[in-house]
């Protein structure tokens, strides 16, 4: 065949794809109870779909514009969690009291290494 002319056998040896990795492994495993459930219900859990769902509503404008919305919807999500607990700050008399402690502590555990008894 002379350069630059292309093969005619090219046309002919169309591939076909076949399965996906996924799909074969999916075949596989075709006894598997938890494969049977994902391909009833999909790859992905409700949960997911449920939040997907939520948060496309909330950016969704409301229904009529003229009516304010009950209240600003919070940042989080409505998540059920206790609020921090505050930080506190050390004063002079609490560092005082631990390093009296402190103290006393290894003051106290050098009497009672020296003692004789």
């Amino acid at each position: 065949m002379p350069r630059g002319h292309r093969s005619p056998r090219t046309a002919l040896t169309s591939h076909t794809p076949g399965p996906t990795r996924e799909q074969q492994l999916l075949d596989q495993m075709r006894g598997n109870p938890r494969v049977a459930y994902r391909i009833e219900h999909g790859a992905l859990p409700h949960w997911m779909r449920v939040a997907e769902e939520r948060r496309a509503q909330r950016e969704r404008p409301p229904v009529r514009p003229d009516v304010p919305e009950a209240g600003p919807v919070s940042a989080e999500g409505g998540r059920h969690r206790r609020p921090r607990a505050r930080r506190v700050r050390w004063s002079g008399r609490r560092a005082l009291s631990y390093g009296a402690a402190v103290a006393g502590g290894v003051l106290l555990g050098q009497v009672v290494a020296m003692s004789p008894w």
